[in-house]
């Protein structure tokens, strides 16, 4: 992932109209080569022999180049690649296999030569052409049933990625999903009479939107989308369906374009995958300013003193450290607690706030001497609670009851 500080804030292949799909891409290049690390590290534990990745609408799209460099296929083959070399000399050896599905017949020829030509050695990737709906049971026969499988849904409509066209998927064990719920198309069609059936089909239940606006009728799309898709993940264990997102904004507009779905039946999923979120949340508000400059520039014809970067709010989007701060000494009212692994993830598919607004907040508290970590030796200054493993007891002073 790149380093927000750097002010090449879009790489050219990104530039003109693509800025956003490179946010896509490095949410997927940040969390794919983690997840598959984590679950190839515990393959044997967990019975997993293979690691797969499928891309339900492949393309490619808007990459003229030969080495599709900007396109999340050559993307996702560089990754499984770098995992399976990296766990080989681990010690782990996992057959890794890649599915690509495209209906569009010019798309799927480049895509076809792309994999003939391009693809790894040691990586088995195939394309199959085709309506990803009409594939669904293919696709999970390809799947087998040792294998874990992380599904990438990025589709160029809505419908297909409906509620109720996803269950299928959504109840295979040994599954993560990261799917983009197009909200702007979504949020123009909720209101449209002739498309209730076809809207609560997606959502997966029937809801009023008619008289919200902004971020209630945002909240309350999303919410019903995510709720509906956890609903059919398996239970695997003691873990149940979890879901989280990233929210992404128009290049230039403040409204939002799309969210990143993510579901996973495991918390460290959620946690991993709202610290990269974080990270990538300062990555995109560096593309939003560079976009918005350039378009300044573009209709001025002059340039302008300072870079991007100086029309960056690292804390807009983030929860306000006091309204954080009321939410631990809520949570801590009713006497210690353990915060562990499973309970951190609670704590942000609940709020939806990122991890590190949960730190800075707590950080805060316990300076204040509010709030004191029993299982702390000294003072963190960057990571007052350490959730790995069992997690850490954390208690209200007297000060602060």
């Amino acid at each position: 992932m790149p380093d927000p500080k750097n002010s090449n804030a879009v790489p050219d292949a990104y530039l003109h109209g693509r800025e956003l799909a490179f946010i896509k891409h490095q949410l997927l290049e940040g969390y794919l080569e983690k997840l598959f690390m984590i679950i190839g590290m515990s393959s044997t534990r967990l019975g997993i022999t293979e690691l797969c990745y499928v891309d339900c609408f492949a393309g490619p799209w808007s990459d003229d180049s030969e080495d599709m460099g900007s396109t999340s296929i050559a993307i996702s083959l560089q990754i499984l690649d770098r995992s399976r070399q990296a766990l080989g000399r681990s010690g782990m050896s996992l057959r890794v296999r890649a599915l690509y599905i495209e209906k569009d017949k010019a798309a799927f020829a480049r895509l076809q030569q792309f994999l003939f030509s391009q693809t790894p050695s040691g990586i088995d990737a195939e394309g199959w052409p085709g309506d990803f709906v009409a594939l669904r049971e293919k696709i999970l026969n390809w799947c087998g049933t040792n294998a874990f499988a992380f599904f990438f849904i990025d589709p160029t409509g809505w419908k297909d990625v409906g509620v109720t066209m996803l269950q299928p998927l959504l109840q295979r064990q040994r599954s993560e999903f990261l799917i983009n719920f197009m909200y702007d198309f979504v949020s123009r069609t909720a209101s449209m009479s002739e498309w209730k059936e076809e809207i609560a089909l997606f959502l997966g239940e029937t809801v009023d939107v008619d008289d919200l606006h902004g971020p209630e009728r945002e909240k309350l799309l999303l919410n019903t989308y995510r709720k509906n898709l956890k609903h059919h993940l398996p239970v695997e264990g003691k873990w149940q369906g979890r879901s989280a997102h990233v929210r992404v904004l128009d290049r230039q507009k403040e409204r939002p374009k799309y969210h990143l779905v993510y579901l996973t039946t495991h918390p460290r999923g959620t946690i991993e995958f709202m610290e990269i979120s974080e990270n990538l949340d300062q990555v995109q508000k560096r593309v939003r300013a560079s976009t918005k400059q350039h378009a300044r520039i573009a209709k001025s014809g002059t340039g302008e003193l300072f870079g991007p970067e100086a029309f960056v709010n690292a804390e807009e989007g983030h929860a306000g450290l006091s309204e954080v701060e009321a939410y631990w000494l809520k949570y801590l009212a009713s006497g210690e607690r353990r915060v562990g692994e499973e309970a951190f993830a609670n704590l942000l598919e609940d709020t939806d706030w990122f991890p590190g607004d949960f730190q800075r907040a707590l950080g805060s508290l316990i300076n204040a001497g509010k709030v004191r970590n029993l299982d702390a030796t000294r003072k963190r200054p960057k990571k007052p609670l350490h959730w790995e493993k069992e997690g850490e007891r954390l208690q209200l002073t007297e000060g602060a009851k």
